[in-house]
């Protein structure tokens, strides 16, 4: 108690079985949480501390009946990486996803989700809570007075969205008895979640994967300019083997010039694209 009142940070202990075999709280912590602890104390920036920022990630699932749905390849491993560089940089991250790594910080906020439906609901409550505003604490010297400042919340748009989806998702399962030889899925165009949320207010960076690299730039920019987003983190595919690598190479585009982060890890590239965000 002492210690938290200095403002040491404590990691709590984990409730499982003891040494006398019996299951209790007091188990040492996870060695990957005490990781995670250390690099946030080592790596809080203070642009980004106590910020609220939202993630969302992976590919959204759409039901066709209750055992088959249309989906995509993205593994939700970018958005992930993001979530974790912003928790290490000391913001109040909120990473809404339909995928996770498994070694996330234990006390990352997340939300499961499935559909696009699912996940604009869920989006749309983050948002409203995030402009609801997280204050910091500043001190002028001037008359020793402490204010408080609000924050401009980030939302990091990573999330792979269907663009089209089944027009009736059945109950139960369909049977090929019934379907016949050949099934025509009628498919309906998806919402658009980036146009259908309330952008102002809010800091927004989208994520574009793109195949044709001739075009791949001035499809960004008509995103920047469709969309009203303020920033695109554009990604360059060769195949569908491009997915679910823990690598990728991003050029932050903005309205006016190109940034170029060159191929790392994911977490790596997370924190060169918030470096960039910083400026947004």
């Amino acid at each position: 108690k002492m210690l938290a009142i200095a403002n040491y940070e404590i990691i709590d202990t984990q409730t499982k079985e003891l040494a006398c075999k019996t299951v209790g709280d007091g188990a040492m912590a996870e060695p990957i949480e005490i990781f995670w602890h250390c690099a946030k104390a080592l790596l809080r920036d203070e642009f980004w501390s106590n910020r609220r920022v939202i993630v969302t990630g992976g590919a959204t699932v759409e039901k066709i009946d209750d055992v088959r749905y249309l989906s995509n390849f993205s593994s939700g491993k970018m958005a992930s990486a993001m979530a974790a560089a912003l928790y290490c940089r000391g913001a109040d991250v909120n990473l809404i996803s339909t995928k996770f790594d498994k070694d996330l910080p234990l006390d990352l906020y997340t939300i499961k989700v499935e559909s696009s439906d699912e996940m604009l609901e869920y989006l749309k409550d983050s948002i409203r809570i995030a402009k609801k505003g997280k204050l910091s604490k500043a001190t002028l010297m001037r008359d020793e007075q402490i204010h408080l400042i609000q924050k401009k919340p980030y939302l990091f748009m990573a999330a792979a969205v269907s663009d089209y989806i089944p027009s009736y998702a059945q109950i139960g399962k369909l049977k090929k008895e019934s379907l016949g030889d050949e099934w025509n899925l009628k498919l309906k165009q998806n919402v658009d979640i980036l146009n259908s949320i309330d952008k102002s207010d809010i800091v927004t960076v989208g994520f574009k994967a793109e195949m044709d690299e001739k075009n791949a730039v001035i499809n960004a920019l008509k995103m920047i300019e469709n969309k009203g987003v303020d920033a695109v983190c554009l990604n360059i595919l060769k195949d569908s083997s491009s997915f679910g690598t823990d690598t990728n190479k991003i050029d932050f585009i903005l309205k006016d010039k190109k940034e170029s982060i060159p191929l790392n890890d994911k977490l790596t590239v997370a924190f060169e694209i918030l470096e960039h965000a910083k400026n947004l």
